[in-house]
């Protein structure tokens, strides 16, 4: 294949929640673990923030996606898992994102021609870039500034 043919891929990971499921860059996860209780989150937090972690010494704020786009609570099972993803914007001390998980997420890749933007984001969240189809199915694509920005202003 000549160069003028090539694709760009980036390989991906769709990350199921209860309501949906994220998209994210393969290399923006660093481990996916089995689901542990948090410590409670500071006191009038967002229910999103479902407490702090400690992951390889490391103090890891735990978020469900599912509360912060208004899906109902769901009972955790015994595949929940937890996606321990790098933070973007650098800040000192705060290396790590958990996302709360319902199983298991998987590797897909994502090229120019499998993935098409969908309308709107779901009621506008500033937590969400971008709704995309993958193939045959719907994810999102999560604006993880906004999502640090917010935890900023909660855990600082």
């Amino acid at each position: 294949m000549s160069k003028a043919t090539e694709q760009m891929e980036v390989r991906g990971v769709l990350l199921p929640l209860h309501g949906g499921q994220l998209l994210l860059p393969n290399v923006s996860i660093s481990e996916v673990a089995g689901y542990r209780t948090p410590e409670a989150p500071p006191e009038g937090a967002s229910d999103w923030l479902l407490g702090v972690l400690t992951w390889r010494q490391f103090d890891v704020p735990l978020i469900s996606f599912d509360n912060l786009l208004g899906y109902r609570q769901w009972e955790l099972g015994h595949r929940a898992r937890i996606a321990i993803c790098h933070t973007i914007t650098g800040r000192p001390g705060r290396h790590y994102i958990g996302i709360l998980l319902r199983s298991i997420p998987h590797l897909v890749r994502v090229t120019e021609d499998i993935i098409e933007p969908l309308g709107e984001v779901l009621n506008g969240n500033v937590t969400l870039a971008r709704q995309v189809k993958i193939g045959d199915q719907e994810a999102w694509i999560p604006d993880l500034d906004n999502l640090e920005a917010d935890l900023a202003r909660i855990l600082d």
